[in-house]
């Protein structure tokens, strides 16, 4: 895994063109914390690249950028292609190319490419974002991986990237300069907010294409994005660009039977030799290799086949030697790390935990942000922060269970679309909400997380208010929309919160609809309970997964202290099993991620299976230091949301330092948690202003960090 960075010019002349070019170099750097093994930076006419390695393939000859052997092309690869030696064997016995110069993977992509054009990147399984570029600075071509695993983003001049808001499956533009980036603190471009972009995110409505910044925009999880030097309307040369996004949806189908139909062990078998097959290829590695464990199911399951296929490989391995890493908390409720010593202990691993207190926490979240470069307000980001950080010390990369919770549906989220279907079935359309016995099932299976919404990941009470009002603003059945309004009317008040909402509808639907086949306006097919479940699945794959999720607890998190990180649950075979799953093998009554929980049932002992899902979650870190550090009371006039934000802030801040009663019902917690997720927010789009925005990095205290993990625990 890597980092890289790149300036292709089509107009010399261009006002701006020489001073982005004077700023790369120092932009460039700015990642190095993505690759320790290697630096290298090469510039043509017109054409700038920069990367930084680290290696776990061809650790000799496989330095980046790499020339072809004609010199007339480069390509800058960050990831790992596990399936890169048949992709050889084919490019060898289709074209006859076997003058390989390097064992690694960055050469079958820049040869298969070359030869075979687009649609090779199509056969890659892995990880991955690559640019190829004409060293004469005519043509590039990028690609990103399927569920956006590895970032990339790209920036332009003098375009409106808010024409990227609403789901298409083609755009094409033009731009005189064209930079790219593993991150955006190494694009050339001044960091210049735009207020829907921040809205989008401080709101949690997350797009897959734009950001929060003018200009800029991330190519979106499986795109695809080419361009060619021509002349543009006023003669000048430009880059004619055409981005391509991926137009099948998460699942195609969303009923039937599978429980009930059929032989269910052949299936459960099915699964679970897909999944280790997806075990199996990411253990490709010259370098040595460990596992994250948690409580839960998802990283279980990849430590369980990691143990079976090592054991498969040599029956007399030492089981020791595979090191498992957690992470634990001493607040209260979001501790899982005696879970994961248990299970690491019974398959014979070496567990190693790094206990995180409040201040730790405090100390990590800022670089977690500067890294992530992410609007939103978890904190959990804070604590994989110090995780990679405790890993690293010990090896180069580790298998991780990212993506499970999202294409397994193992959210409240998911469960509560789950019951929206079961509790709209055969209703009477004059019957009011909460008038069935079926209304009640959700509240009452889950009153525990009422009393702490934030540690339980729960984001509605569960009464179905929430798809009953995003029906009617949006047209499509928003879980999460309680969350939404709250954090919205906390910024901008009730009135124009409401009109800014309604202003969305368009974008938000055309995204969840995206890849369905169905059209914005059918009304009809997102109006039926039974879609709820597929359609959120589908939405949230393509926004909250790529731009939130993976770059908050996935990528980043590991690569800001230079850790690969690798994703069994996001590969090719698994991505097409669950393709053709019903909603029933995803949320089966209230069970959450059932078909996995089924597959592994008869497999592991019974308490290591069933543990109930918890949120990775880290507790609120302190409102009040880091709002006064970062001058959080000023963001909102900065990033141009409104023009009292300085009241709006400061009002917010009171409203979530206010402790409630003991008797508070469950829709005050709520408002609550959503109020106190707005301040995190805050709180975090100052950081982003201060280090991203203003270019003032936090500065790193390497004797605290070692006194930290110095603290950290083998258990033998």
């Amino acid at each position: 895994m890597c980092g890289f960075s790149g300036l292709l010019t089509a107009d010399h002349k261009h006002p701006r063109a020489a001073e982005r070019t004077g700023r790369f170099d120092a932009t460039a750097e700015r990642i190095s914390h993505r690759g320790s093994d290697d630096a290298r930076m090469v510039k043509f006419n017109g054409v700038a690249l920069n990367h930084f390695r680290l290696a776990f393939q061809d650790i000799e000859s496989g330095r980046q950028p790499m020339i072809s052997g004609d010199g007339q092309w480069a390509i800058l690869f960050n990831g790992e292609i596990y399936n890169h030696h048949d992709l050889r064997a084919k490019i060898e016995k289709k074209y006859g190319r076997t003058a390989w110069r390097t064992t690694g993977d960055t050469e079958t992509i820049l040869e298969g490419w070359l030869l075979q054009g687009d649609s090779f990147a199509d056969e890659l399984e892995g990880e991955f974002a690559f640019v190829i570029v004409r060293t004469n600075g005519s043509s590039f071509f990028a690609a990103r991986d399927h569920f956006g695993v590895k970032p990339l983003f790209f920036s332009f001049e003098d375009l409106n990237t808010r024409r990227f808001s609403s789901a298409s499956d083609v755009y094409a533009f033009e731009s005189p300069l064209v930079g790219f980036a593993s991150e955006m603190k190494a694009l050339p471009m001044p960091k210049v907010w735009n207020r829907d972009g921040v809205l989008r995110q401080f709101t949690g409505l997350f797009e897959p294409i734009c950001t929060p910044f003018e200009n800029i925009i991330q190519c979106p999880a499986g795109g695809r994005l080419s361009g060619t030097t021509t002349a543009g309307t006023d003669s000048a040369p430009v880059y004619n660009i055409r981005l391509t996004t991926k137009t099948e949806a998460i699942r195609q189908v969303n009923k039937g039977e599978f429980w009930s139909s059929g032989d269910l062990n052949d299936r459960l078998e099915k699964f679970r030799d897909t999944f280790s097959k997806s075990v199996s290829d990411r253990l490709l590695s010259d370098v040595e290799l460990g596992v994250y464990l948690s409580g839960g199911i998802d990283s279980k399951a990849v430590a369980f086949e990691l143990s079976r296929i090592l054991e498969k490989q040599n029956p007399s391995w030492n089981k020791k030697s595979i090191k498992s890493f957690t992470v634990g908390f001493e607040t209260e409720g979001y501790d899982e790390s005696a879970e994961a010593v248990a299970y690491s202990r019974y398959l014979g691993f070496t567990p190693h935990v790094l206990k995180v207190s409040q201040d730790s926490l405090r100390y990590s979240y800022p670089h977690a942000v500067y890294i992530s470069e992410n609007i939103q307000p978890y904190t959990n980001g804070a604590a994989k922060w110090w995780l990679s950080l405790f890993a690293r010390r010990s090896v180069s990369g580790v298998l991780t269970g990212d993506g499970a919770d999202e294409v397994l549906c193992g959210y409240p989220s998911f469960r509560y679309c789950a019951w929206w279907a079961f509790s709209q079935r055969n209703r009477d359309a004059n019957t009011p909400i909460g008038r069935r016995w079926r209304d009640t099932v959700y509240i009452k299976k889950f009153s525990a997380q009422t009393r702490d919404p934030w540690l339980a990941g729960s984001s509605a009470e569960g009464r179905g208010d929430d798809f009953a009002e995003s029906l009617a603003l949006w047209g499509v059945p928003h879980p999460l929309f309680g969350q939404i309004r709250t954090i919205a009317e906390s910024i901008l008040g009730p009135d124009e919160a409401g009109r800014w909402l309604a202003s969305q509808a368009e974008s938000v639907r055309s995204w969840f609809l995206h890849g369905t086949g169905k059209s914005s306006s059918a009304q009809h097919y997102c109006a039926d309970p039974e879609n709820a479940l597929l359609l959120w699945q589908n939405y949230f794959c393509q926004t909250h997964l790529p731009v939130q999720v993976l770059n908050w607890v996935g990528d980043r998190m590991e690569m800001a202290n230079t850790l690969e990180g690798r994703t069994p649950f996001l590969s090719g075979q698994l991505r097409t099993l669950i393709a053709a799953l019903p909603d029933a093998a995803l949320v089966q009554g209230f069970t959450d991620k059932a078909i996995l929980r089924k597959a592994y049932a008869s497999q592991l002992p019974r308490q290591f299976v069933m543990t109930p899902k918890k949120q990775f979650n880290a507790p609120f870190v302190d409102f009040s230091v880091l709002f006064r550090e970062y001058d959080a009371a000023a963001l909102l006039e900065k990033t141009g949301i409104r023009a009292d934000g300085v009241t709006a802030a400061e009002k917010l801040l009171k409203e979530t330092q206010m402790t409630l009663k003991p008797d508070a019902g469950a829709g005050e917690r709520y408002v609550h948690t959503h109020r106190s997720s707005a301040m995190q927010t805050l709180i975090c789009a100052a950081i982003v202003q201060r280090t991203l925005v203003e270019e003032n990095p936090v500065k790193r205290n390497l004797d605290f960090e070692n006194s930290v993990i110095s603290k950290g625990g083998l258990h033998p």
